[in-house]
């Protein structure tokens, strides 16, 4: 108990801010529809283009922005009245006699009517008639793309069965926010791929996933028996949550999206990315028909959400203030940069990872070549003292066994262990100037940034955050004073369902806390490891990044 109080502690907001989990002023409807035996190209027998939305009951000041929902791999028979799946078929979306299908879609009810309230209409199709099969997902982004087409018929000045004219130019299909939970969250990345491929027709301004599977980069033949390939969140906003003790998809994949995500080059303007990793939060509890709770349910020293509300207001205030800020234009940026406090709503520890799109950013290194991670990507040699830093990617990093590194294959860290042997202050010192030891201008810059995770190591400690301080030098010789690192993030001893994880976080820390040096002369930043007396740690992603939004 004494550790997790201590963690606790660092990690939870201390004041409150703007909560998108309120309800909205607008009286909220909602109806199902259902288009029977549509045939779809890849699909082997006809589906049914099956949803519920919830709009604002006062259409006649719309349109309004549209967002899409998708629910992930669950059981699709059930009993009449029971919340319990049974049965399945071989030929989805058939069930045997006496049971009923699943309803999976109504599961985000919770989200949907929230959202509708502030003036989004929201859609949550139903796709059982995929569901249950290896894989699959490329078939879910085809058939989401479907009920966009059929929303677009809907919304056209002849509407269509079964609204008629109801929705006719009530929705918004240039400002579209997609969420996918689950195996979901990789359809709806899907989905954007098919979207781009096709034109973009469709105005996808944003995509939120929950506790998503990746399957492009999965190879094992039980959970891959038909073609599916990488998919990337390029052109849009983007963020992922990854419940800390997912039994599902307990190698939480999506860290992979978010990974390749931080490396995009894009096309069609700046879009951010964020990660929010949530201490304590499980697979099922986002969708309220998903019963019951992960199995296992349990988590290694943490305790795992059992109350099922406070999950759900996790889902609420992190999907409704991503659709309120990227589509709606409001100011909830703080949810996902992590540089302010969280609302009181959110009563367990997040861990962040956000990056506004490379352009906007200077990256210093990201320990891609095979040069670092005594050489920056920047700027001259690195210096260490007392301290062993080996750069390492995919397989190389999960050495001490067991395995906790799952990150992307392409994600490349420097490893720190300290003391190495030797005598003094452990440190690591970045050089930011161009090679040859010159220094380097970053005055336009606001933030230091740096992604961190500390090891699976008993070096570590368990009870509390691992600690280190930084500071700044210019050409001049002037240093800055030094800053604890927890002074704005955490680093805590992995943690996880069935195996401890290393999951890079992010940490933004203001240029001008670094009074003292001359920012259009920089020559280095030192990391002075002087808090602990060992550990080990990963660093990755080290730049400058503009002011927050």
């Amino acid at each position: 108990m004494r550790r997790l109080a201590l963690l606790l502690a660092s990690l939870l907001p201390l004041a409150a801010q703007a909560d998108p989990a309120a309800a909205g002023p607008l009286t909220v409807a909602t109806q199902d529809y259902k288009i029977a035996a549509v045939p779809m190209p890849t699909v082997a027998y006809p589906i049914d283009i099956w949803g519920q939305v919830w709009y604002p009951e006062d259409l006649a000041k719309g349109p309004y922005p549209f967002v899409f929902l998708l629910h992930g791999n669950h059981g699709i028979c059930r009993a009449p009245g029971s919340m319990v799946d049974l049965g399945t078929t071989s030929f989805p979306p058939n069930c045997p006699p006496g049971q009923v299908q699943t309803p999976n879609h109504a599961g985000y009810d919770y989200l949907a009517r929230r959202l509708a309230s502030h003036g989004y209409i929201v859609a949550s199709m139903n796709a059982n008639a995929i569901n249950v099969r290896a894989n699959g997902n490329p078939e879910r982004g085809q058939v989401v793309v479907e009920h966009l087409r059929y929303w677009q018929a809907w919304n056209s000045p002849a509407g269509g069965e079964p609204f008629g004219t109801m929705f006719s130019g009530k929705v918004d299909l240039q400002n579209i926010g997609l969420m996918g939970h689950s195996r979901g969250g990789e359809g709806v990345r899907a989905a954007l791929e098919f979207n781009r491929q096709a034109g973009r027709p469709f105005g996808i301004k944003g995509i939120i996933e929950i506790g998503p599977v990746d399957f492009g980069r999965t190879t094992s033949p039980t959970l891959v028996t038909t073609g599916n390939p990488v998919y990337d969140a390029a052109d849009t906003a983007w963020s992922v949550i990854l419940p800390s003790c997912d039994a599902d998809v307990s190698d939480n994949q999506g860290m992979r999206a978010f990974d390749r995500a931080f490396q995009i080059t894009e096309t069609a303007g700046p879009t951010p990315k964020s990660q929010l990793y949530i201490l304590g939060a499980n697979h099922n509890f986002y969708n309220s028909e998903w019963t019951p709770e992960d199995p296992g349910f349990s988590c290694i020293d943490f305790p795992i959400i059992t109350d099922r509300p406070q999950q759900e207001a996790i889902g609420t205030v992190y999907v409704n203030g991503f659709m309120r800020t990227y589509l709606g234009g409001e100011k909830f940026q703080y949810l996902f940069h992590g540089d302010s406090d969280q609302p009181t709503s959110i009563r367990t520890p997040v861990a962040h990872s956000y990056a506004e799109t490379p352009a906007r950013n200077l990256l210093i290194d990201n320990f891609q070549g095979a040069f670092s991670p005594m050489n920056t990507l920047l700027g001259g040699p690195n210096a260490t003292g007392n301290i062993a830093a080996v750069r390492c990617i995919d397989t190389g990093c999960r050495n001490p066994p067991p395995a906790a590194w799952r990150h992307d294959p392409g994600q490349a860290a420097v490893r720190l262990d300290w003391p190495d042997g030797g005598t003094g202050t452990p440190y690591y010192a970045i050089h930011v100037g161009p090679d040859g030891g010159g220094p380097r201008d970053v005055s336009a810059y606001a933030l230091f940034s740096f992604r961190v995770a500390a090891a699976f190591d008993p070096k570590n400690p368990v009870i509390e955050s691992q600690n280190f301080s930084l500071r700044m030098v210019d050409a001049t010789g002037a240093v800055s004073k030094l800053i604890p690192v927890t002074n704005y993030k955490a680093i805590p001893y992995p943690t996880g369902y069935g195996f401890r994880r290393s999951v890079l976080r992010t940490v933004r820390i203001p240029l001008a806390d670094f009074a003292g040096v001359d920012f259009k002369q920089l020559t280095r930043v030192d990391l002075i490891f002087d808090k602990q007396p060992q550990g080990a740690l990963f660093l990755a992603d080290v730049l400058f990044a503009p002011a927050r939004p």
